[in-house]
């Protein structure tokens, strides 16, 4: 039975390669106030757009640089959703 383990056990493990989710950081309009939301959670109020983007590129970098995967997404008022990870432009 020993024997048996051992030979199926790498050719499962070679096929499974586990990864982690891509932390998403939404800047989003709430409550009348710029906020990052995470996990379900909104930040404290910021003073300004940018300074939600600004907090929400800093967290996201401090994630990726342990290794994660991260995205950092401008929800704007109109509706249009810019990621600010993969280059887009900022309105």
């Amino acid at each position: 039975m020993h024997e048996l383990a051992s030979v199926v056990t790498p050719a499962v493990e070679d096929s499974f390669v586990e990864t982690l989710p891509t932390m998403i950081y939404d800047v989003v309009r709430h409550r009348g106030h710029w906020k990052v939301l995470h996990m379900g959670k909104h930040s404290a109020p910021h003073p300004s757009q940018k300074a939600a983007i600004d907090s929400a590129m800093k967290l996201a970098m401090q994630n990726q640089t342990s290794g994660r995967s991260v995205a950092v997404r401008l929800n704007r008022t109109d509706g249009r959703i810019f990621d600010l990870t993969a280059g887009d432009q900022r309105p």
